[in-house]
């Protein structure tokens, strides 16, 4: 029997020392998990945060996107509506009526006069009639809506008073102001 209890405490011991090492082991893998749970948690709200980022970004960047778009689609009609607006006034230049057009006329003769007492007259085909008793030697017909060019004698002053040249300086130096009543100053 003596053999016995030792046996018996033996066992218990072993026992005993097998319920440490497995508490033990069982504290250090809560441990171990809690910490291993905290790593993960602090991963994923970090991975979290650097995800909401990059999609704010992202919706920053297709909202700049958007913005240039719709910019650049306004812009591109504005420029529209303003040719649009020039073709007509071309349109209607063309169509002057002929009082009207020998009145213009006969005021931009009268101007070149000033700077070019002689010389040569030149106008649009259709206009050449009407400035061929102006006083200047007709020079031929030029491409333009109408107005005229003249020329001096020895070549050395030219003056475009074209309706095409005049327009363009009267649409350069009023397209802003244009574009304001059509579309609002900004």
């Amino acid at each position: 029997m003596g053999l016995d209890r030792v046996v018996k405490g033996i066992s218990d011991k072993a026992e005993s020392e097998c319920r440490e090492i497995i508490a033990r082991a069982q504290a250090a893998a809560s441990s171990i998990k809690k910490d291993a749970e905290e790593e993960a948690k602090k991963v994923y709200e970090a991975e979290a945060a650097r995800a909401d980022q990059a999609i704010s970004k992202m919706r920053q960047r297709e909202l700049s996107s958007a913005k240039l778009e719709v910019k650049k689609s306004r812009l591109n009609a504005e420029k529209d509506v303003l040719e649009d607006v020039r073709s007509e006034v071309v349109k209607r230049l063309s169509a002057l009526p002929k009082e009207k057009k020998v009145d213009i006329l006969n005021k931009l003769i009268n101007l070149a006069r000033k700077e070019v007492p002689t010389g040569k007259i030149y106008a649009n085909a259709t206009d050449a009639e009407l400035v061929k008793g102006s006083g200047y030697e007709y020079g031929g017909s030029i491409k333009c809506i109408g107005g005229i060019v003249v020329t001096s004698v020895d070549g050395s002053v030219n003056l475009d008073y074209t309706f095409d040249s005049i327009l363009d300086e009267v649409w350069a130096a009023n397209v802003k102001g244009v574009s304001d009543i059509l579309f609002g100053s900004r």
